[in-house]
């Protein structure tokens, strides 16, 4: 007896399928993860540049306050929230306990001087964070120290 078997059976088209409906999860789960590692860049990127420029504000010191440089002597621990592209409180002189707000396009730059060295060398632990899109809080940290003495002044 011969069979003529046209078409799938109802076991090979569910197998089928449920293989689909697998690959298919993979690729939202792939999604998911290349959209949070994206937005992880972005924000990371941003806040090092907050607080490169924060840095870079500081190593424009002079001894004199000539040419409207920051004065050495005035470089201390604090804080500055950032939203956005604009900057919104700075404060150099004192302070540094700033409340970051639960918004996705605020970054917080919070640093801290140490003068214990010497009274020519300050230690800047510089800190940049914010909140990612699942509020959880990401922060990156640098470290530099400067001298009193600039190359730059006479």
């Amino acid at each position: 007896m011969t069979s003529k078997q046209q078409g799938f059976s109802l076991i090979e088209v569910m197998i089928a399928f449920a293989v689909l409906v697998f690959g298919v999860l993979g690729l939202m789960k792939l999604q998911s993860y290349m959209e949070r590692q994206s937005d992880y860049a972005l924000h990371s990127i941003r806040a090092l540049h907050l607080a490169e420029a924060k840095l870079e504000l500081f190593r424009t010191r002079s001894i004199s306050g000539a040419n409207e440089t920051l004065v050495y002597s005035d470089i201390g621990s604090g804080c500055e929230i950032v939203l956005g592209d604009d900057s919104v409180s700075t404060t150099i002189i004192s302070g540094g306990n700033c409340a970051l707000p639960s918004i996705s396009s605020a970054y917080k730059v919070a640093w801290t001087v140490d003068k214990s060295l010497s009274g020519a060398l300050k230690t800047i632990d510089m800190s940049s964070s914010w909140n990612d899109r699942r509020n959880e809080l990401q922060s990156l940290q640098l470290k530099t120290m400067l001298s009193k003495y600039n190359e730059f002044d006479n």
